[in-house]
């Protein structure tokens, strides 16, 4: 891949951002919900940003990079395991939250090369946050679109800060937390767990239950960007995506740091 990253910054930002005004003018209506095959919602403004979204992707970057997105998720193996350098979107990351009337949804948007994140949106439609991360360069957080960008950076803290799904918190997340001494415990929707470790704000966010590639892609960039570390549970490894015709992640944590206070706990 020839083409600069950092070039790709301010048009995905300005396409996430757009993304999320098509969000925020659909509404709220539970009448629009539907049911995908694992039984996980869907609304029309989830399709509303994948309809933007994949209509100007095109434009930025290589024309010639595929384009993978929750809603479009039907591409074949076959295809894919071609692709070296493609884009891997999650247009509405959180959509019980939306339906729910929370704020805590996100429009992920990720460049993926050689089966790991290079380049990685995360913005949030209710407020017009946005997160960006390029791993081998930096993360920066903007709190609105005329605010100043500010740098990202990971941190350990005693007590330990956890973050957790508001909806997926299994048998496995619960005994963690009642292994860990005085443990701190934020629960957050889509990808916003993962920004609050990057943000320093949060030391670990382990995730047992399912998740599909682009629920982490863009977090994930973000996260390694600001120094810290999304990793499978098993191997320690990074996440890495498209080297399977499955689209699950295995179980993984982010984290400051993979030595943090909260290691000794872990197999307890």
């Amino acid at each position: 891949m020839t083409t600069s990253l950092h070039s790709l910054i301010a048009p995905l930002v300005a396409l996430s951002r757009k993304a999320g005004e098509a969000i925020e003018a659909i509404g709220r209506d539970a009448f629009d919900t539907q049911r995908k095959a694992d039984d996980s919602p869907v609304t029309a403004a989830d399709l509303a940003a994948h309809q933007v979204i994949v209509r100007e992707l095109p434009s930025i970057g290589c024309r010639d990079w595929p384009i993978l997105s929750e809603e479009s998720a039907s591409i074949p193996w076959s295809e894919r395991r071609n692709w070296s350098t493609y884009w891997l979107v999650d247009p509405l990351d959180g959509t019980k939250e939306f339906i729910r009337g929370s704020d805590q949804y996100t429009v992920n948007i990720a460049l993926i090369d050689q089966n790991r994140p290079v380049l990685g949106v995360v913005e949030k439609p209710r407020t017009g946050e946005v997160w960006i991360g390029e791993p081998t360069r930096g993360a920066w957080y903007q709190a609105d679109f005329d605010e100043p960008w500010q740098a990202l950076q990971v941190r350990d803290s005693l007590p330990l800060r956890l973050v957790v799904s508001r909806f997926h918190r299994g048998a496995s997340t619960r005994r963690l937390i009642e292994s860990l001494p005085d443990v701190e415990v934020e629960e957050l929707g889509s990808s916003l767990k993962c920004c609050r470790v990057a943000e320093g704000l949060a030391d670990l966010y382990p995730r047992f239950g399912p998740t599909s590639e682009w629920d982490t892609a863009a977090a994930q960039a973000v996260v390694e960007g600001a120094g810290g570390h999304l990793v499978d549970c098993e191997a320690w490894k990074p996440l890495r995506y498209n080297t399977q015709d499955s689209l699950l992640n295995p179980a993984f944590v982010a984290c400051a740091s993979l030595d943090g206070a909260w290691r000794p706990f872990w197999a307890r």
